[in-house]
């Protein structure tokens, strides 16, 4: 007798908080560098995760690549990355810029929001303040 599985409802439990971009100036004209983010899981946490970063402009819009993460599984990643676009180039109105002193470069640190990837679309929510 053959019995086949029926597909159930994914579950999905995901929340990255973004630390830091910073990324310098190639010679293409792109910035890259590195993302460091910890991310939740299903209760697991996962600190000071690393991973590459590109930032490049197209006409007037800028746009950030994020390397997909190795050995965890996040099939959300995708979606986050569209959600950071929005957010570092919409809401915080980031624009890298290729004059200054020394080599360009961009830095942004993340004090207290994270992207809760748990529903249907990304939420960027903030963080819990603690009473240390």
């Amino acid at each position: 007798m053959r019995t086949f599985a029926l597909p159930l409802k994914q579950m999905s439990y995901l929340k990255i908080y973004p630390k830091r971009i910073i990324a310098t100036l190639d010679a293409d004209g792109a910035f890259e560098g590195v993302f460091t983010l910890h991310i939740e899981q299903y209760g697991l946490q996962a600190n000071d995760k690393k991973c590459d970063v590109k930032i490049t402009q197209e006409g007037e819009h800028w746009q950030i690549w994020v390397q997909p993460l190795t050995g965890l599984e996040t099939p959300q990643f995708k979606q986050f990355t569209e959600s950071l676009n929005d957010y570092l180039f919409s809401v915080l109105k980031l624009t890298p810029s290729y004059e200054g002193g020394g080599l360009p470069k961009v830095e942004v640190f993340f004090d207290d929001i994270y992207f809760d990837m748990s529903g249907q679309e990304p939420v960027i929510k903030k963080t819990p303040k603690t009473n240390d």
